[in-house]
């Protein structure tokens, strides 16, 4: 994947530096539907998305920060997974 094939919902957030973008560019596949339906039932992730209910943008935001940090971990996929959700 090219870094130019993230979707701009991710590069434009300002949320990522280059070096946590070429990551998520380095991934050989991304999560398949079916892992992140499976993902968005983690009881963390449900804490999360419920945390915000009724707020898109402040969701998204940080669905995005969570999914920064799974990047300084060196878990990529679930990044792609949380950012996707």
């Amino acid at each position: 994947m090219q870094k130019t094939d993230i979707p701009s919902f991710i590069t434009n957030s300002g949320i990522f530096n280059d070096s946590e973008l070429e990551k998520l560019s380095r991934i050989e596949q991304l999560p398949t539907d079916q892992e992140i339906d499976a993902f968005k039932y983690d009881s963390e992730i449900q804490e999360l998305l419920n945390a915000f209910i009724g707020d898109e943008s402040t969701r998204i935001t940080h669905q995005l920060l969570k999914a920064k940090d799974y990047l300084q971990r060196d878990e990529v996929k679930k990044a792609w997974m949380l950012a996707l959700l």
